[in-house]
C-alpha cells in the first residue's frame, strides 16, 4: 500500500467513526457511511487490480484515483457542517478588518479593473483542474514515480482543512450582509463560478481554504521536484489565494491559515 492510500484509508474512516460518533440525523449518517465505504473500497480495488490486470494499468489508476475521492471526501465533509455559526462569521469578518487595515487597503473603495477582475476569476476556476494537472506535470516530466509524494503531501494538507471545516461553519463572504467587498465588474467567468458554487459546493466555507492549500501543496511538491513547473504552479496557487479574497469566496483568514498548512505540511513531509 502506498502512503497516500494509507491517509485515504484513514480519513475516511475517521468519517465513518464520527458519523457514528456525532449527533447527525439518520440521512446524512447513512450518506456518509455509504461514501467513505465505497471510497475505501476503490482504493483497496485500485490497490489489488494489479492481480486481475497488468502492473502498470493498476499503477496508473492508483495513480489518479485520489483527485476523485477528493471531491467525495469535500461533499461528504459537509454532511458535519451545521448551521452559520453568526459569531464565527463577525470574528472572521473582524480579522479580514484588521487585515486589510494593516496592509492599508479598503476593500470597499477599492474598484478591481476588468482585465484585472477576468484573470482572478479564471485563476479561481483553475481550483478545480490544478491539482490533476500536477499529477500530469509529473507524468509530462518523466517523475509519475513521484505520485505518492505528491498526494501525501496535497491530501495531508487539504484534509487538515477538512477536519477543521466543522468547527468553523461560515457562509463566505460574498453571501454576507455589510462584509466590505471589493468593486469587482461582472463577467462571464465570475458568473460561472458562481453557478459551480450554488450547484457543487456544500455551501459553507472550508476554514482554512482547502483550495488555497491543496493549490499550495501541489505548486511546493512540485517546485521540489521540477522547479521550473514548480514555479508556474506556484504562481497559479498565489493567484488562486489572492482570488478567493478579492472575490469574497473566503475570508482571508481562510487563505493565510490555508498557505500555513501547505508549508507546515510541505516541511513535515521534506524526508519523503
Amino acid at each position: 500500500m502506498r502512503v497516500a492510500e494509507w491517509i485515504q484509508i484513514a480519513f475516511f474512516s475517521i468519517l465513518v467513526l464520527a458519523a457514528w460518533g456525532r449527533p447527525l440525523p439518520p440521512r446524512p449518517r447513512l450518506r456518509v457511511t455509504v461514501f467513505a465505504t465505497l471510497a475505501i473500497a476503490a482504493i483497496l480495488a485500485a490497490r489489488f487490480m494489479l492481480y486481475f490486470s497488468s502492473p502498470r494499468f493498476s499503477s496508473v489508476v492508483r495513480d489518479w484515483i485520489p483527485a476523485a475521492l477528493l471531491l467525495v471526501a469535500y461533499w461528504q465533509i459537509g454532511e458535519f457542517v451545521a448551521e452559520p455559526n453568526q459569531g464565527v462569521q463577525a470574528r472572521l469578518a473582524a480579522f479580514d478588518s484588521s487585515f486589510f487595515r494593516g496592509v492599508h487597503i479598503q476593500p470597499a473603495k477599492t474598484s478591481i479593473g476588468p482585465v484585472p477582475a477576468l484573470y482572478l476569476e479564471l485563476a479561481y476556476l483553475m481550483v478545480y483542474p490544478l491539482v490533476p494537472l500536477g499529477v500530469a506535470a509529473l507524468y509530462i516530466a518523466g517523475m509519475r514515480n513521484n505520485a505518492d509524494y505528491y498526494w501525501v503531501v496535497v491530501l495531508l494538507a487539504t484534509y487538515i482543512c477538512f477536519a477543521a471545516t466543522p468547527f468553523v461553519p461560515a457562509l463566505p463572504p460574498r453571501l454576507l450582509t455589510g462584509y466590505d467587498m471589493f468593486e469587482i465588474p461582472p463577467n462571464s467567468l465570475r458568473a460561472l463560478n458562481r453557478w459551480i458554487l450554488r450547484r457543487a459546493s456544500i455551501q459553507a466555507i472550508t476554514f482554512p481554504s482547502a483550495h488555497v492549500a491543496s493549490s499550495a501543496a501541489a505548486g511546493l511538491v512540485l517546485l521540489r521536484l521540477e522547479s521550473r513547473v514548480g514555479l508556474i504552479f506556484l504562481w497559479v496557487a498565489l493567484s488562486i489565494a489572492v482570488a478567493t479574497v478579492v472575490g469574497g469566496y473566503h475570508y482571508a483568514a481562510d487563505v493565510l491559515f490555508a498557505l500555513l498548512v501547505a508549508v507546515f505540511v510541505f516541511v513535515g513531509t521534506f524526508w519523503i
